[in-house]
């Protein structure tokens, strides 16, 4: 997560000013933060998920995950064979990808 924000604050990566250019390997570097953020999902639902459920925040957990694979899927973020740990949630929420 630490990598993830400072790749976020970096200017040179995410320009902040106005019509300043994206860098030419702008998509690569997207596909690795979320391929990262995905693994993140993948150890909250197979190692906290009881816990999550133990405190009736499982439906805030799904929804978020919902959000943030529909945006992968439309965007093509990350490869289907890194879907793999999670593959039957996925394709409860996206079919086919």
């Amino acid at each position: 997560m630490d990598w993830i924000e400072a790749q976020l604050d970096d200017e040179s990566i995410f320009p902040q000013k106005l019509g300043a250019p994206f860098p030419s390997n702008f998509k690569e570097v997207v596909k690795t933060i979320f391929k990262r953020l995905f693994r993140v999902y993948a150890h909250i639902y197979h190692t906290h998920f009881q816990k999550i459920v133990s405190l009736k925040e499982e439906a805030h957990l799904n929804t978020c995950f919902k959000h943030f694979i529909l945006f992968t899927c439309e965007f093509g973020l990350i490869d289907k064979k890194e879907l793999a740990p999670l593959q039957e949630l996925v394709d409860s929420i996206v079919v086919p990808y």
